[in-house]
């Protein structure tokens, strides 16, 4: 909770603004106050989304469903306006922590709570259910742990089912990590079942600590959802087989809201609450009422700084209109970035940066070629001075310097471009699929000129972890879905050798006379020349379902991770695996570039940067838009210059991810801007990194941002 700023409204129809709770990309919840003294959560939307009719009518939509819903386990809707000049929807005031900040404070739930909380769930979905709607975005940031039980909130992408069954159309909506299958294919009968299979997977996380399908990629996420198994051997053994069943992958083969009320039972709602939310609550509780009760004071007027190395508040403002006036007219999404920065805990010797700069319009823009069909799935890679652009049906290669388009590539007849590919150097490798055989593919494509050829391997390809001349470092899946490392000579198809694996996820990275591979238990170093075993090193070796790691990232004779299911950041010896360091990581850490002497790594929160031989933490940059109301997305990139990190959330039902865009600090822990803006399909941005460019796609079109960092 923080102060009101200099241009916030005092009042909003008939509701006092007393506090910030929260901003983000769609708007700023403010605590407000009733006629009646009744505490709201009050949120008013961005000006760029009011001026969007289509918002408009979807946020007309969230009040009508968020008024139709009623019960104990629902926030209730207490007013709203879709028509005013700045829409605004307010909800009764919760103390309490989502779901999802309790687990990462306090760690995964007993079976006790876990019942408690699948019984309130349940009845709040019969609720949902019953006034004709299906929430679709049921996740661990959606539900408050109150007093009296949990509370789901959000409304804001929730369906008719009547307009479901009429218009059998639609896109991917929710969150990928408890997303339904059906709601990933957009298939018209998206219905109640859709939130089971997202109940399910909120109680896996809740008893686990991750989700019941688990990825770093969003792409494997998704193939995860549709095809994989979950993973339940982290939830307590009486609910795995109830859990399970909700996890089915046909909507006919879950149980309904009702069925699990039984299930859940015994369930006592006390146990849902253990003393230590009960303390985080009853503070929560105490600073709504003390801001309440003080006497209502107007924020300051906007005053000019007068530091020297400090823009005036009134230029940074200006500065900001400006930008944005250049990102709206060149992509449609808005200009901003961080305005405040967080206290350090006196425990950290490292200063944080301080700082503000506006961000750049565009240096250039490019669409996505109408004659590679749909846009879909863009990505981006950087192979020497020419950007290699990627979409579902095929390649464009970009002069980096100018946007100007160098060449295309469509898929060859009877191939697939699978979900992923890799540039190193000045070769891409594209994962595919051959149609025609039960091999798969991998396509060497030059990045200068567009010359592609296939590589047909033995087995259905995961990943492309790197290349030493001719030979290239693939994980190819067979029988039983365990991964085999192959190193394959991409002259002439050859397997010059192969090193089985006991696990299904695999990454790695090579430094040219090894290849170091990571499985969710361990890390093993090999040469690259024999494949023989030079070391292993277990580094997780608790349950698989709280497995989980950022890929390895390579630096000056260390390997560097991140591991979330240990909350730390980790480097070890590339010579034979012993552990250099080890720190704890508070926020969910994932490298991003190692540029001696520093490591530096994304966060929910930022960007840090440790000491490659120490791990001592030099700076922290802790303004990001994910600090708010975000989630980190899967794409991050950095050069000796810049770093620069996704965040995304919920898409709507046009296929647009609203709460989207990406953050871009200076490899000195220079001042940080950020890009809001929409992405498109249901995606998230994607970003490549060279030199002081940044260049972004949110899957229309190609930006190019250069420099302010």
């Amino acid at each position: 909770m923080h102060p009101l700023q200099a241009g916030d409204p005092a009042w909003v129809g008939q509701y006092r603004l007393l506090a910030r709770l929260g901003a983000g990309g769609m708007g700023t919840v403010f605590l407000a106050r009733s006629p009646g003294a009744r505490l709201a959560a009050l949120k008013i939307v961005r000006p760029e989304y009011a001026e969007d009719e289509g918002f408009r009518a979807r946020f007309r939509r969230e009040i009508t469903a968020a008024r139709r819903v009623s019960g104990l386990y629902t926030a209730p809707v207490l007013d709203g306006d879709a028509d005013a000049p700045l829409p605004w929807l307010a909800v009764g005031y919760v103390a309490a922590p989502t779901l999802a900040e309790a687990v990462n404070a306090l760690g995964p739930m007993p079976e006790a709570g876990l019942r408690s909380l699948g019984a309130g769930l349940a009845e709040a979905l019969l609720a949902v259910h019953a006034a004709g709607l299906v929430h679709r975005d049921l996740k661990p940031g959606n539900i408050l742990l109150a007093d009296d039980g949990p509370k789901v909130i959000d409304f804001g992408i929730s369906k008719d089912l009547d307009a479901s069954r009429l218009t059998g159309s639609g896109g991917m909506v929710g969150t990928p990590a408890y997303m339904s299958p059906e709601q990933i294919t957009a298939r018209a009968d998206v219905g109640p079942p859709s939130d089971v299979f997202s109940l399910a997977g909120v109680l896996v996380y809740a008893a686990t600590g991750v989700g019941p399908f688990d990825s770093a990629d969003s792409a494997s996420l998704l193939y995860q959802v549709l095809y994989g198994e979950p993973r339940l051997d982290g939830v307590p053994a009486p609910l795995r087989g109830l859990l399970a069943a909700c996890l089915d992958k046909e909507p006919a083969g879950r149980p309904e809201p009702a069925a699990l009320l039984e299930a859940f039972a015994p369930s006592d709602p006390a146990a849902l609450i253990s003393p230590a939310l009960r303390r985080e609550v009853a503070v929560r509780e105490a600073e709504a009422a003390a801001v309440s009760n003080a006497p209502v004071t107007t924020p300051p007027p906007r005053v000019e700084e007068t530091a020297a190395n400090h823009p005036s508040r009134r230029r940074v403002l200006r500065l900001a209109a400006v930008a944005a006036v250049g990102v709206v007219g060149a992509g449609g999404g808005a200009t901003a970035w961080a305005l405040t920065r967080r206290s350090a805990r006196p425990a950290e010797p490292a200063p944080r940066a301080t700082g503000l700069v506006a961000a750049p319009g565009p240096a250039w823009s490019l669409a996505w070629p109408g004659d590679l069909a749909d846009g879909l799935d863009l990505g981006l890679s950087v192979a020497g001075d020419v950007l290699v652009w990627r979409g579902r049906e095929g390649f464009c290669g970009i002069e980096a310097a100018s946007g100007r388009r160098l060449w295309t590539l469509s898929r060859p007849n009877g191939d697939t471009f699978g979900p992923g590919y890799r540039a190193f150097g000045s070769t891409v490798l594209g994962l595919g699929a051959r149609d025609t055989s039960e091999a798969d593919v991998v396509h060497v494509i030059d990045a200068r000129t567009g010359d592609a050829r296939p590589v047909e391997l033995p087995g259905e390809v995961t990943d492309a972890y790197g290349m030493t001349g001719d030979t290239a470092f693939v994980g190819v899946r067979g029988d039983g879905d365990r991964t085999t490392v192959l190193a394959v000579d991409l002259g002439d198809g050859r397997v010059r050798w192969r090193h089985p694996s006991d696990a299904e996820s695999v990454t790695g990275v090579t430094d040219g006379g090894s290849l170091y591979v990571m499985t969710p238990s361990k890390i093993i170093g090999l040469d690259a020349a024999t494949g023989a075993r030079r070391w292993t090193h277990t580094w997780f070796t608790g349950e698989a379902s709280r497995s989980k790691a950022y890929p390895l990232t390579l630096g000056d004779g260390l390997l560097f991770f991140g591991a979330s299911g240990q909350s730390s950041f980790q480097a070890i010896s590339t010579r034979d695996g012993t552990p250099a360091w080890k720190k704890p990581a508070d926020d969910l850490q994932r490298p991003v570039l190692p540029l001696a002497p520093a490591v530096y790594m994304a966060g929910q929160k930022g960007f840090y940067a440790y000491d490659q031989a120490t791990g001592a933490l030099r700076w922290q940059q802790t303004s990001s838009p994910t600090d708010l109301d975000f989630l980190p997305g899967a794409s991050a990139g950095g050069s000796s210059r810049l770093l620069a990190a996704t965040f995304t959330g919920s898409s709507n039902s046009a296929h647009v991810t609203e709460h989207a865009g990406f953050f871009v600090a200076g490899t000195g822990g220079g001042p940080a801007w950020a890009h809001w803006g929409p992405s498109y399909n249901a995606g998230e941005w994607g970003l490549a990194v060279s030199g002081s460019a940044v260049y972004a796609t949110d899957n229309r079109r190609l930006y190019c941002f250069r420099g302010a960092s």
